[in-house]
């Protein structure tokens, strides 16, 4: 299912958290893979709950920052936190466009989690990698302790922006 997304309506999609920063990260990293806005960005889905479908490709178009702002943020955080940002912004937006899911809140220190999903609280654990090489390992390390901690429903989400996809799925 293809859709266009607007990075700047993720806080109308998930209220209860600040997303100027996160957009911000998610426009600069989008946009050092080379390509023009919006960017295409693919994202699989499994099991997520209200979502028949089994692949997102999100139209992602950032938001017009001053190139002043983008370089002060580019010189705050180091590339890697830059890239765990954006991943949250696609983790919003499939959460969003793939049920109509909120994160409404951050994780209990010590879950293996983010953040709180929907009224039930289910657990959401999000990873940013910058290569593609890098997405199976995060993947399975964080399932795996997601899995040994957690018998009721959590939901991973991660994401590569090298080729830039990532999977979204909810575990019961």
């Amino acid at each position: 299912m293809k859709i266009a997304v607007q990075l700047a309506d993720l806080p109308a999609m998930h209220p209860r958290l600040l997303w100027h920063e996160i957009i911000a990260a998610a426009a600069i990293v989008l946009g050092e893979a080379g390509t023009a806005a919006p960017y295409s960005f693919d994202l699989t889905t499994q099991n997520v709950p209200a979502f028949e479908q089994n692949n997102l490709i999100l139209s992602i178009a950032p938001p017009d920052f001053p190139n002043t702002y983008l370089e002060r943020l580019k010189r705050t955080y180091e590339p890697s936190r830059l890239v765990e940002l954006a991943a949250i912004a696609v983790a919003g937006l499939g959460l969003y466009h793939g049920g109509g899911h909120e994160i409404l809140d951050i994780a209990l220190r010590g879950s293996s989690a983010d953040y709180l999903v929907d009224e039930a609280g289910h657990l959401l654990e999000i990873a940013g990698r910058s290569r593609r090489s890098d997405f199976r390992v995060a993947w399975d390390q964080r399932q795996q302790r997601l899995r040994e901690r957690h018998s009721d429903g959590y939901y991973l989400c991660v994401v590569e922006f090298e080729t830039p996809a990532g999977r979204l799925s909810f575990f019961h």
